[in-house]
């Protein structure tokens, strides 16, 4: 009986030991999980705010002056001196169309009036010598008036070939083709030996001194836009580069732009900016009107997980916990948050450990 007994107590105590030895190494297990399971972080609180609604509207950036350029005269392109990209100056000669038959007309107009002024002169003095004549008595009234009446001849002659002279030198100013401002040239529409023909592009040219940028605006937005509104305009292929501009025109009609409006925006742009600009550039065009209730965050504390945005978001258990968001707007640094978290929740803004769910958050 002592020896079962003995038995059943030696078995007690080694069933007692292997139970503590299991309970000491669980408690280490759950400790070290624990100690794995808490991570440091920066925690934030979110507030709703009253920011201003901000209207974004591509568009297209343009010089403000620019010009094709072209010819009243027919003629063969004698001579191009410019080509595209090339800076010039006001007044400068571009294109020489040939002009030999202008010149040759230049020339018989010359010798017309060399003709008419001559005759002219001489009737001015025959008309001062029968004045002289009539005013004693040595001339008829019938001979003064014809001599009035060749006078006038002679007068009107002049003048006719001083308008031929200058119709002339008209024609003669379009067949060189001159820079009407400071620009560049934009655009070569001929080559020399081409045939120019009245109204026909030869040149485009542009002053890159002022730019403006023609935006497209919804249907449901143009009410909403109005004249003389201060904006900012920004670039894609220039990051960070941001302009204050001013809406110079809308058009009210969208007949011709199909179901969007057209505005025009000028822009306040410094010496430094204009070097960075090019005709045809994409500009997103940012208009604020009014304001409206929103929850922004830090683009920062998002997490995305293929099309999918999320935040993580602190319990109120003190841990972490992911949540799907939907996103609106971005504003700067910040981007709203249109559904998912609200305002007056706690979210994580950075950490200095890797972050998952229901890890333990000690804020910094």
């Amino acid at each position: 009986m002592k020896t079962r007994m003995n038995k059943t107590k030696l078995m007690l105590l080694a069933v007692t030991a292997a139970t503590l030895t299991l309970t000491s190494c669980g408690s280490k297990e759950n400790q070290e999980k624990s100690s794995k399971q808490t991570i440091t972080a920066e925690v934030a609180t979110t507030k709703v705010t009253d920011f201003p609604v901000q209207y974004s509207f591509s568009g297209k950036l343009q010089a403000d002056k620019q010009s094709n350029l072209s010819t009243r005269v027919m003629g063969q392109v004698q001579k191009v001196y410019v080509k595209p990209g090339q800076k010039v100056n006001a007044g400068e000669l571009l294109i020489q169309i040939r002009n030999q038959d202008i010149l040759a007309k230049k020339a018989q107009v010359e010798a017309s009036k060399v003709e008419a002024t001559t005759a002219f002169e001489s009737a001015e003095k025959d008309l001062k010598r029968f004045e002289a004549l009539y005013k004693n008595k040595s001339a008829s009234e019938k001979e003064m008036d014809d001599m009035r009446t060749h006078y006038q001849m002679a007068k009107a002659r002049v003048d006719a070939v001083n308008q031929m002279e200058q119709e002339v030198d008209e024609t003669l100013r379009y067949a060189g083709i001159r820079a009407p401002y400071s620009g560049i040239i934009t655009g070569k529409f001929v080559q020399e030996g081409d045939m120019a023909n009245p109204g026909m592009p030869l040149l485009s040219i542009e002053s890159p001194r002022q730019w403006k940028v023609y935006a497209r605006i919804p249907e449901s937005d143009i009410a909403r836009l109005q004249l003389n509104a201060p904006v900012s305009v920004q670039f894609s292929s220039i990051p960070g580069l941001e302009i204050e501009g001013t809406v110079s025109e809308i058009n009210p009609s969208s007949t011709n732009t199909g179901s969007q409006f057209e505005a025009k925006v000028l822009l306040n742009t410094s010496d430094s900016e204009v070097k960075q600009l090019y005709s045809g550039m994409f500009a997103t065009v940012n208009y604020e009107k009014g304001t409206q209730p929103m929850v922004l965050v830090p683009k920062s504390a998002l997490v995305t997980r293929g099309q999918l945005v999320g935040i993580y978001t602190v319990s109120q258990a003190g841990t972490s916990l992911l949540r799907w968001v939907r996103t609106g707007k971005t504003y700067g640094d910040s981007i709203e948050i249109l559904s998912g978290l609200s305002g007056g929740e706690k979210y994580i803004l950075s950490t200095e450990g890797k972050l998952f769910d229901g890890a333990l958050v000690v804020n910094k």
